[in-house]
């Protein structure tokens, strides 16, 4: 836990020193006439960056298709004898999301220790980053970063499950409908208790750019749009057949989560450490609970084609 806390500070080191560097103006060029940007250049920058973001996950998530294609077949070919083999899946399934809960959850509980013990390193991190995207505004950013924030607002993302379950009501979807409403319910009521928990105090809300209420950690909006959009990728997915698709699903809903975090440090109601618990607090409960129902999926699909036991049983 010690070696992972060591990387999320040293990361966020690192972004800071990114931001400086790009954010700090270049020395004036001797009798060369000041550039004059138009006011909407940072939005199109920064929405450049979500747009590039999207390409590179969505060409790497792509790319594991032909990696995992040949895997199939010979782990079929190995476990041909095995009693419980159509059971395979499910226990591969419970390890995956063994792994990734572990990951997120070690994440979070490392940085909510040292928010906890108000530790000075990370105290120090959260002032720096804070500083920079307070330093370094501009209208056009936060234009952009504004209807990135509204995107990630919980009166936005109930509007959009409530539209989403009233699709799979009409499509009488329910067990889709259970899935949605209690991973995002469930959810939205932890990031509560958690908060509560937590009780920790905004960034100075005289210099934030944006109305905010309530405790900062973990941030709700990371939190909310990681489980929510989370939770739409996964249904999107399961009715998509193209990997094309199902891969450009899954890369949208991380390049817009990610998004809607960083839109919440620059507009100065969080701090970094906020949105990478709410990062990793989402995370881990969209993978229990998406985790869970896939499982109970497919044990009741082979209940229901009467699988037990393989050959010789």
């Amino acid at each position: 836990m010690e070696v992972h806390g060591w990387l999320v500070l040293r990361g966020c080191k690192e972004i800071q020193g990114v931001a400086l560097d790009f954010f700090t103006p270049s020395e004036p060029v001797p009798g060369a006439a000041p550039i004059r940007w138009p006011s909407y250049h940072a939005a199109v920058i920064f929405a450049g960056i979500a747009g590039a973001l999207f390409l590179v996950l969505w060409a790497l998530i792509y790319a594991t298709q032909p990696l995992i294609r040949p895997i199939l077949p010979a782990l079929a070919q190995r476990t041909a004898r095995l009693r419980y083999r159509a059971f395979l899946p499910v226990v591969a399934l419970l390890v995956a999301g063994a792994v990734v809960s572990a990951m997120a959850g070690d994440g979070f509980i490392d940085l909510a220790e040292r928010v906890y013990a108000h530790s000075p390193q990370l105290e120090q991190i959260d002032a720096r980053i804070h500083d920079v995207a307070r330093t370094t505004r501009t209208p056009g950013a936060t234009t952009f970063f504004m209807a990135v924030t509204f995107l990630g607002d919980p009166a936005t993302l109930g509007m959009i499950v409530l539209v989403a379950a009233l699709v799979l009501s009409v499509r009488k979807r329910w067990r889709w409908l259970a899935y949605l409403l209690v991973t995002t319910g469930g959810g939205a009521l932890l990031n509560l208790e958690l908060k509560r928990f937590f009780s920790r105090a905004r960034p100075d809300l005289a210099e934030a750019l944006h109305r905010a209420q309530g405790f900062s950690f973990p941030s709700g909006h990371a939190m909310g749009s990681t489980i929510v959009l989370g939770a739409l990728a996964y249904l999107l997915v399961r009715s998509s057949r193209s990997w094309r698709m199902r891969s450009a699903v899954i890369a949208a809903a991380l390049t817009l989560a990610l998004t809607i975090a960083a839109s919440r440090v620059y507009l100065g109601v969080h701090w970094v450490s906020d949105v990478g618990a709410g990062l990793t607090a989402g995370v881990l409960w969209l993978t229990v609970t998406t985790v869970a129902y896939e499982a109970f999926r497919r044990i009741r699909m082979l209940r229901a084609l009467g699988v037990r036991r393989g050959p010789g049983s």
